[in-house]
Protein backbone atom coordinates (compact mmCIF):
# COMPACT_ATOMS: atom_id res chain seq x y z
CA UNK A 1 0.00 0.00 0.00
CA UNK A 2 2.50 2.29 0.84
CA UNK A 3 4.44 1.66 -2.60
CA UNK A 4 1.40 2.65 -4.33
CA UNK A 5 1.08 5.83 -2.59
CA UNK A 6 5.13 6.75 -3.50
CA UNK A 7 4.31 5.63 -6.64
CA UNK A 8 1.58 8.30 -7.15
CA UNK A 9 3.03 10.98 -5.12
CA UNK A 10 4.83 12.87 -7.92
CA UNK A 11 2.13 12.80 -9.99
CA UNK A 12 -0.30 14.67 -7.44
CA UNK A 13 -0.94 18.26 -8.41
CA UNK A 14 -0.59 21.37 -5.86
CA UNK A 15 -3.42 23.52 -4.58
CA UNK A 16 -1.89 26.33 -4.22
CA UNK A 17 1.08 28.98 -5.38
CA UNK A 18 4.36 30.35 -4.07
CA UNK A 19 5.87 33.43 -3.90
CA UNK A 20 8.28 32.04 -6.60
CA UNK A 21 5.18 31.12 -8.68
CA UNK A 22 4.72 35.23 -8.29
CA UNK A 23 8.00 35.46 -9.55
CA UNK A 24 7.69 33.74 -12.70
CA UNK A 25 4.25 34.30 -13.44
CA UNK A 26 4.58 38.37 -13.17
CA UNK A 27 7.72 38.22 -15.29
CA UNK A 28 6.12 35.93 -17.91
CA UNK A 29 3.20 38.18 -18.19
CA UNK A 30 5.24 41.11 -19.02
CA UNK A 31 7.23 39.10 -21.84
CA UNK A 32 3.71 37.15 -22.89
CA UNK A 33 1.89 40.06 -24.94
CA UNK A 34 5.19 41.10 -26.33
CA UNK A 35 6.32 37.31 -27.70
CA UNK A 36 2.71 37.02 -29.09
CA UNK A 37 2.84 40.24 -30.87
CA UNK A 38 6.38 39.54 -32.31
CA UNK A 39 5.00 36.41 -33.77
CA UNK A 40 2.20 38.36 -35.72
CA UNK A 41 4.50 40.77 -36.73
CA UNK A 42 6.69 37.76 -38.30
CA UNK A 43 3.11 36.49 -39.83
CA UNK A 44 2.35 39.64 -41.42
CA UNK A 45 5.73 40.25 -42.71
CA UNK A 46 5.82 37.52 -44.50
CA UNK A 47 2.36 37.64 -45.83
CA UNK A 48 2.94 41.23 -47.21
CA UNK A 49 5.10 39.89 -49.48
CA UNK A 50 2.88 37.15 -51.22
CA UNK A 51 -0.15 40.49 -51.15
CA UNK A 52 1.83 43.08 -52.13
CA UNK A 53 0.77 45.32 -49.69
CA UNK A 54 3.40 47.33 -46.98
CA UNK A 55 3.40 46.66 -43.38
CA UNK A 56 2.09 50.45 -42.99
CA UNK A 57 -0.78 49.37 -44.52
CA UNK A 58 -2.02 46.07 -42.74
CA UNK A 59 -1.28 47.68 -39.40
CA UNK A 60 -3.63 50.74 -40.61
CA UNK A 61 -6.30 47.77 -41.27
CA UNK A 62 -9.16 46.96 -38.14
CA UNK A 63 -7.92 43.61 -38.70
CA UNK A 64 -4.73 44.43 -37.01
CA UNK A 65 -6.44 46.66 -34.78
CA UNK A 66 -8.82 43.57 -33.39
CA UNK A 67 -5.77 41.46 -33.37
CA UNK A 68 -3.41 43.98 -31.22
CA UNK A 69 -6.23 43.23 -28.64
CA UNK A 70 -5.42 39.95 -28.57
CA UNK A 71 -1.54 40.40 -27.74
CA UNK A 72 -2.19 39.78 -24.09
CA UNK A 73 -5.13 38.14 -23.48
CA UNK A 74 -3.81 34.95 -26.12
CA UNK A 75 -0.42 35.88 -23.78
CA UNK A 76 -1.60 35.68 -20.56
CA UNK A 77 -3.90 32.28 -21.43
CA UNK A 78 -1.10 30.35 -22.85
CA UNK A 79 0.65 31.40 -19.99
CA UNK A 80 -1.60 30.38 -17.27
CA UNK A 81 -2.19 26.64 -18.69
CA UNK A 82 1.61 26.32 -19.49
CA UNK A 83 2.38 27.40 -16.82
CA UNK A 84 -0.14 25.23 -14.22
CA UNK A 85 0.70 22.39 -16.59
CA UNK A 86 4.54 22.99 -16.26
CA UNK A 87 4.61 23.04 -12.55
CA UNK A 88 1.68 20.77 -11.43
CA UNK A 89 -0.51 23.27 -10.08
CA UNK A 90 -4.17 22.36 -9.80
CA UNK A 91 -6.68 25.07 -11.25
CA UNK A 92 -8.20 24.69 -7.70
CA UNK A 93 -4.65 27.41 -6.83
CA UNK A 94 -6.49 30.34 -8.65
CA UNK A 95 -9.40 29.88 -5.68
CA UNK A 96 -12.34 30.47 -8.92
CA UNK A 97 -15.26 29.68 -6.88
CA UNK A 98 -18.93 29.64 -8.31
CA UNK A 99 -20.41 29.43 -5.03
CA UNK A 100 -20.68 33.43 -4.37
CA UNK A 101 -24.16 35.12 -2.85
CA UNK A 102 -26.12 36.74 -4.04
CA UNK A 103 -25.64 39.62 -2.35
CA UNK A 104 -21.89 39.48 -3.45
CA UNK A 105 -22.77 39.78 -7.11
CA UNK A 106 -24.71 42.94 -5.61
CA UNK A 107 -21.48 44.08 -3.78
CA UNK A 108 -19.11 43.20 -7.35
CA UNK A 109 -21.97 45.45 -9.25
CA UNK A 110 -21.88 48.36 -6.58
CA UNK A 111 -17.83 48.14 -5.85
CA UNK A 112 -17.42 48.53 -10.26
CA UNK A 113 -19.93 51.61 -9.74
CA UNK A 114 -17.86 52.91 -6.96
CA UNK A 115 -14.66 52.72 -8.60
CA UNK A 116 -15.59 53.74 -12.32
CA UNK A 117 -17.53 57.29 -10.98
CA UNK A 118 -15.73 57.62 -7.79
CA UNK A 119 -12.01 58.18 -9.47
CA UNK A 120 -12.64 58.56 -13.47
CA UNK A 121 -13.33 62.28 -12.97
CA UNK A 122 -10.01 62.46 -10.71
CA UNK A 123 -8.19 60.45 -13.48
CA UNK A 124 -9.44 62.94 -16.46
CA UNK A 125 -7.59 65.86 -14.65
CA UNK A 126 -4.95 63.56 -13.83
CA UNK A 127 -4.74 62.80 -17.46
CA UNK A 128 -5.44 66.85 -18.50
CA UNK A 129 -2.14 67.72 -16.24
CA UNK A 130 -0.11 64.97 -18.22
CA UNK A 131 -1.27 66.99 -21.75
CA UNK A 132 -0.42 70.21 -20.62
CA UNK A 133 3.63 68.58 -19.22
CA UNK A 134 3.42 67.49 -23.17
CA UNK A 135 2.24 63.91 -22.72
CA UNK A 136 0.57 62.53 -25.74
CA UNK A 137 -2.39 60.77 -24.24
CA UNK A 138 -3.82 57.15 -25.90
CA UNK A 139 -7.03 56.72 -27.06
CA UNK A 140 -8.69 53.38 -27.79
CA UNK A 141 -7.71 52.13 -30.70
CA UNK A 142 -10.63 50.67 -31.65
CA UNK A 143 -14.07 52.04 -33.64
CA UNK A 144 -16.73 52.78 -32.27
CA UNK A 145 -18.71 54.13 -34.57
CA UNK A 146 -21.63 51.39 -34.19
CA UNK A 147 -23.24 48.92 -31.83
CA UNK A 148 -21.32 45.96 -33.35
CA UNK A 149 -18.22 47.66 -32.89
CA UNK A 150 -19.10 48.31 -29.13
CA UNK A 151 -20.05 44.66 -28.72
CA UNK A 152 -17.20 43.43 -30.36
CA UNK A 153 -14.76 45.78 -28.33
CA UNK A 154 -16.36 44.60 -25.43
CA UNK A 155 -15.96 40.78 -26.05
CA UNK A 156 -11.83 41.78 -26.55
CA UNK A 157 -11.49 44.58 -24.37
CA UNK A 158 -13.55 43.70 -21.27
CA UNK A 159 -14.47 39.80 -21.28
CA UNK A 160 -11.02 38.69 -22.07
CA UNK A 161 -9.09 40.86 -20.11
CA UNK A 162 -11.38 40.31 -17.27
CA UNK A 163 -10.76 36.83 -17.50
CA UNK A 164 -6.91 36.53 -18.70
CA UNK A 165 -5.74 39.37 -16.43
CA UNK A 166 -7.14 37.93 -13.11
CA UNK A 167 -5.91 34.24 -14.08
CA UNK A 168 -2.58 35.57 -13.89
CA UNK A 169 -2.29 38.67 -11.22
CA UNK A 170 -5.39 37.54 -8.48
CA UNK A 171 -4.71 33.98 -9.75
CA UNK A 172 -1.22 33.33 -9.34
CA UNK A 173 0.86 36.64 -8.49
CA UNK A 174 -1.46 37.61 -5.30
CA UNK A 175 -2.27 34.23 -3.91
CA UNK A 176 1.24 33.44 -4.44
CA UNK A 177 2.06 37.18 -2.72
CA UNK A 178 -0.29 35.36 0.12
CA UNK A 179 1.81 32.47 0.94
CA UNK A 180 4.83 35.12 2.41
CA UNK A 181 2.59 38.29 3.27
CA UNK A 182 -0.18 38.81 5.41
CA UNK A 183 -3.32 39.96 3.12
CA UNK A 184 -3.04 43.44 2.99
CA UNK A 185 0.63 43.72 2.09
CA UNK A 186 -0.06 41.45 -0.53
CA UNK A 187 -3.29 43.27 -2.11
CA UNK A 188 -0.98 46.55 -2.56
CA UNK A 189 1.96 44.60 -3.81
CA UNK A 190 -0.06 42.98 -6.42
CA UNK A 191 -1.76 45.92 -7.54
CA UNK A 192 1.21 47.87 -7.96
CA UNK A 193 2.70 45.24 -10.08
CA UNK A 194 -0.96 45.55 -11.37
CA UNK A 195 -0.51 48.70 -12.63
CA UNK A 196 3.12 48.60 -13.81
CA UNK A 197 2.37 46.07 -15.96
CA UNK A 198 0.00 48.31 -18.25
CA UNK A 199 3.09 50.13 -18.71
CA UNK A 200 1.36 53.56 -19.17
CA UNK A 201 1.99 56.59 -16.54
CA UNK A 202 -1.94 57.80 -17.85
CA UNK A 203 -2.95 53.93 -16.76
CA UNK A 204 -1.08 54.29 -13.65
CA UNK A 205 -3.12 55.64 -10.67
CA UNK A 206 -6.37 54.40 -11.66
CA UNK A 207 -5.01 50.60 -12.82
CA UNK A 208 -3.76 50.36 -8.99
CA UNK A 209 -6.33 51.67 -7.41
CA UNK A 210 -8.95 49.26 -9.04
CA UNK A 211 -5.76 46.31 -8.29
CA UNK A 212 -5.89 47.41 -4.56
CA UNK A 213 -10.33 47.22 -4.96
CA UNK A 214 -9.82 43.96 -6.83
CA UNK A 215 -8.07 42.46 -4.94
CA UNK A 216 -9.46 43.08 -1.90
CA UNK A 217 -12.67 41.80 -3.07
CA UNK A 218 -10.96 38.72 -3.76
CA UNK A 219 -9.92 38.07 -0.42
CA UNK A 220 -12.71 38.97 1.05
CA UNK A 221 -15.26 36.88 -0.66
CA UNK A 222 -12.79 33.83 -1.51
CA UNK A 223 -13.58 33.76 -4.73
CA UNK A 224 -11.47 34.89 -8.18
CA UNK A 225 -14.79 34.93 -9.45
CA UNK A 226 -15.51 38.36 -7.85
CA UNK A 227 -12.35 39.94 -9.25
CA UNK A 228 -13.54 38.87 -12.50
CA UNK A 229 -17.08 40.49 -12.30
CA UNK A 230 -15.56 43.56 -11.10
CA UNK A 231 -13.22 43.33 -14.04
CA UNK A 232 -15.22 42.93 -16.53
CA UNK A 233 -17.61 45.66 -15.16
CA UNK A 234 -15.18 48.20 -15.00
CA UNK A 235 -13.88 47.42 -18.51
CA UNK A 236 -17.44 47.80 -19.94
CA UNK A 237 -18.40 50.86 -18.67
CA UNK A 238 -15.75 52.80 -19.61
CA UNK A 239 -16.47 51.36 -23.16
CA UNK A 240 -19.95 52.15 -23.24
CA UNK A 241 -19.19 55.49 -21.49
CA UNK A 242 -16.75 56.05 -24.66
CA UNK A 243 -19.12 54.86 -26.99
CA UNK A 244 -21.96 57.38 -25.76
CA UNK A 245 -19.61 60.22 -25.68
CA UNK A 246 -18.41 59.46 -29.09
CA UNK A 247 -22.28 59.38 -30.06
CA UNK A 248 -22.91 62.97 -28.43
CA UNK A 249 -19.79 64.59 -29.29
CA UNK A 250 -18.79 66.08 -26.07
CA UNK A 251 -15.38 67.10 -25.16
CA UNK A 252 -13.36 67.08 -22.64
CA UNK A 253 -13.88 69.67 -19.63
CA UNK A 254 -10.85 71.89 -18.85
CA UNK A 255 -10.09 71.49 -15.05
CA UNK A 256 -10.29 74.40 -12.86
CA UNK A 257 -9.92 74.79 -8.99
CA UNK A 258 -13.13 73.92 -8.42
CA UNK A 259 -13.39 70.94 -10.72
CA UNK A 260 -10.25 69.61 -8.61
CA UNK A 261 -11.92 70.09 -5.53
CA UNK A 262 -15.05 68.12 -6.86
CA UNK A 263 -12.88 65.37 -8.36
CA UNK A 264 -11.04 64.76 -5.15
CA UNK A 265 -14.37 64.72 -3.06
CA UNK A 266 -15.32 62.07 -5.66
CA UNK A 267 -12.37 60.48 -4.22
CA UNK A 268 -13.00 60.63 -0.74
CA UNK A 269 -16.82 59.51 -0.94
CA UNK A 270 -15.57 56.48 -2.95
CA UNK A 271 -13.27 55.37 -0.16
CA UNK A 272 -16.08 56.04 2.38
CA UNK A 273 -18.41 53.90 0.57
CA UNK A 274 -15.98 51.11 0.26
CA UNK A 275 -14.52 51.08 3.58
CA UNK A 276 -18.53 51.11 4.83
CA UNK A 277 -19.11 48.02 2.51
CA UNK A 278 -15.41 46.32 3.91
CA UNK A 279 -17.27 47.62 7.95
CA UNK A 280 -20.99 46.52 7.53
CA UNK A 281 -21.18 44.20 4.95
CA UNK A 282 -17.90 41.75 4.57
CA UNK A 283 -17.04 41.97 8.54
CA UNK A 284 -20.68 42.22 9.83
CA UNK A 285 -20.97 38.67 7.27
CA UNK A 286 -17.54 37.97 8.57
CA UNK A 287 -16.76 37.48 5.50
CA UNK A 288 -12.65 36.46 5.47
CA UNK A 289 -10.91 34.73 2.99
CA UNK A 290 -12.30 31.23 2.73
CA UNK A 291 -10.01 27.95 2.41
CA UNK A 292 -11.21 24.36 2.07
CA UNK A 293 -9.12 22.03 4.40
CA UNK A 294 -7.42 20.44 1.16
CA UNK A 295 -6.14 23.91 0.61
CA UNK A 296 -4.31 24.44 3.75
CA UNK A 297 -0.80 24.03 4.12
CA UNK A 298 1.05 22.00 7.40
CA UNK A 299 2.61 24.35 9.71
CA UNK A 300 5.96 23.29 8.37
CA UNK A 301 5.09 23.87 4.86
CA UNK A 302 3.52 27.50 6.21
CA UNK A 303 6.71 28.27 7.77
CA UNK A 304 9.62 26.99 5.20
CA UNK A 305 7.40 29.37 2.98
CA UNK A 306 7.79 32.51 4.96
CA UNK A 307 11.01 32.14 6.10
CA UNK A 308 12.22 31.73 1.67
CA UNK A 309 13.64 34.59 0.47
CA UNK A 310 12.31 36.53 -1.87
CA UNK A 311 13.07 34.85 -5.77
CA UNK A 312 15.40 36.76 -7.44
CA UNK A 313 12.76 36.71 -10.48
CA UNK A 314 10.54 38.41 -8.58
CA UNK A 315 12.70 41.23 -8.35
CA UNK A 316 13.70 41.27 -11.82
CA UNK A 317 10.07 41.07 -13.40
CA UNK A 318 9.31 43.93 -11.27
CA UNK A 319 12.57 45.62 -12.91
CA UNK A 320 11.53 44.77 -15.92
CA UNK A 321 7.96 46.42 -16.04
CA UNK A 322 9.40 49.24 -14.41
CA UNK A 323 11.98 49.73 -17.29
CA UNK A 324 9.00 49.18 -19.75
CA UNK A 325 7.06 51.35 -18.07
CA UNK A 326 9.82 54.26 -18.28
CA UNK A 327 10.63 53.70 -21.87
CA UNK A 328 6.49 54.20 -22.43
CA UNK A 329 6.02 57.02 -20.45
CA UNK A 330 9.30 59.16 -21.67
CA UNK A 331 8.06 58.09 -25.96
CA UNK A 332 4.51 59.78 -24.47
CA UNK A 333 6.76 62.47 -23.56
CA UNK A 334 8.17 62.60 -27.14
CA UNK A 335 11.95 62.31 -25.07
CA UNK A 336 12.66 59.55 -28.24
CA UNK A 337 9.72 58.26 -30.74
CA UNK A 338 10.44 54.31 -30.93
CA UNK A 339 8.55 54.26 -34.18
CA UNK A 340 10.85 56.61 -36.24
Amino acid sequence: MKNEEKAKAPFSKRNYYTVADAGWGYFCAIVAPYAVMAVVIIIMGLLSSQISQSMEQMKSGLAFTIISCLFAPVGYCILFFSYNKKTKTSFKAVKLRFNLKIWDFVMCFVVAIICLFGLQYFIGGFNSLLQKGGYELTEIAFPLDNVAYLILAILLMAVLPAVFEELIFRGIILNGLKGKLNDVYAILISAVMFAFAHGSIEQFVYQFALGVVIGWMVVRTGSLLSGMIVHFLNNAMVLIFSYASQQSGSTELSYNAWQWVLSIALVLVACVLIYLIEKFYFKHNNRNLCTNSEEQLSENDQKMLQEKPYPLILWFGIGVAVVLFLINTLTGFGVFNLTA
